[in-house]
């Protein structure tokens, strides 16, 4: 690389890392609450299924609002609109901190979920538009490794916060530090990275669009199976595989050691399977791992390692999914990537409510199986869209 090339490329690499930190926030606001189910449940005197719920409110207002967002924002500078995300999830965090009671921290979910939606696809968006094609599928995963760190750091460093400080503190923490990125964004960012509204022409467009609505449906299919498990997988530490409490964050950050690994490599294998034979293998091990886990004995060295081998493929998913969208349909990538985000959060939303109703049905026991079956779903939507 010239030296002009290397001064020009340096922005840019500066600009992703800041979107990456962006995204961070949208997983830690959304999967925080996971790492706080006992101190949540305990401390507005609700059951632990409740408060899985509240990842089901995030859920389903993301996936309503990130469309939306786009149709009524879409014109609006990124950086001012990713700005203003951030600063809204602080706000609602620090809403959260206060709660009173279950009804006020349901309404902080709402606000925390609208923030994300205006935050996570046009962090993707601004992203994939700083680079050339051939440096898409790159960026995207730069961009998304700010979801696999949350995996990583945000649930696990909430889980030891809430146990330390209190679930409170853990919520003003997140919210100091995503207020603390809103100033940060508009720095590195310039006013010419900026999409278009989308029309409702635009929107059918790409519903009827055969291969990205089921690549789209995939992502919904993929996060539901993942979070049948995923949205109570503290208890399920507990209560299956006899890992005493305080050793929770500490597997919880094993889990998201894995989804780092596979968010590392998902370019390098991308690069040689393409998007289509990435994404497949991805799922296929997926079902392997959980398939491992609902069979083995409660023994954690050899639990850990099939979290995180279903981590790394599950986050691997993300970036060569939304590379196939964008190559799928340039002209109309921040829409298509609105509704994969917005999948995201219907699959999180089903995936959270199936959980929830399995655990106090069924028990919490099965749910690796149930989870196995969603993946299972989501690999044939996706093998279906690659069929002409």
């Amino acid at each position: 690389m010239t030296e002009p090339e290397a001064a020009q490329a340096a922005p840019v690499r500066t600009a992703l890392i800041v979107l990456a930190i962006a995204y961070f926030f949208v997983g830690a606001t959304s999967l925080g609450v996971i790492g706080l189910v006992a101190e949540m449940s305990a401390g507005l005197g609700v059951r632990e299924s409740a408060i899985a719920g509240l990842v089901t409110i995030f859920a389903v207002v993301y996936a309503v609002a990130a469309p939306l967002a786009q149709a009524v924002l879409g014109g609006i500078a990124r950086r001012r609109l990713i700005a203003a995300g951030v600063t809204l999830m602080a706000a609602s965090c620090f809403l959260c901190a206060i709660a009173p009671d279950y009804w006020t921290a349901a309404a902080s979910r709402v606000g925390m979920a609208l923030g994300a939606a205006i935050t996570g696809p046009t962090a993707s968006a601004a992203g994939a538009a700083m680079v050339p094609p051939e440096g898409r599928a790159r960026a995207l995963a730069a961009v998304f490794t700010g979801l696999t760190v949350a995996s990583v750091m945000g649930m696990p460093l909430a889980s030891w916060l809430g146990q330390t400080f209190g679930w409170r503190v853990a919520w003003v923490v997140m919210g100091c530090a995503a207020l603390a990125i809103a100033p940060v964004v508009l720095r590195v960012m310039d006013d010419t990275n900026r999409g278009s509204r989308a029309t409702l022409a635009v929107l059918l467009s790409v519903m009827r669009d055969r291969a990205l609505a089921l690549s789209i449906s995939t992502t919904a299919l993929q996060l539901m199976g993942q979070f049948i498990t995923y949205g109570l997988l503290a208890v399920w530490l507990v209560q299956v595989a006899e890992a005493p409490h305080h050793l929770v964050p500490l597997l919880l950050f094993c889990f998201g050691i894995g989804g780092v690994l596979g968010n590392q490599i998902s370019s390098i294998v991308a690069g040689r399977l393409g998007p289509e034979g990435t994404v497949t293998a991805c799922l296929v091990t997926v079902i392997l791992a959980l398939s491992v886990l609902w069979l083995l004995p409660p023994v954690l060295w050899l639990i850990v390692p099939s979290m995180m081998v279903w981590s790394a493929a599950g986050l691997m998913v993300m970036a060569p999914l939304q590379t196939r969208l964008v190559r799928l349909a340039p002209e109309k990538s921040n829409l298509s990537l609105a509704l994969n985000a917005s999948a995201v959060y219907v699959g999180m939303s089903i995936g959270s409510a199936i959980s929830a109703v399995a655990y106090e049905t069924v028990g919490i026991g099965v749910l690796p199986v149930l989870t196995a079956l969603g993946i299972g779903l989501a690999l044939l939507a996706f093998r279906t869209s690659l069929v002409r």
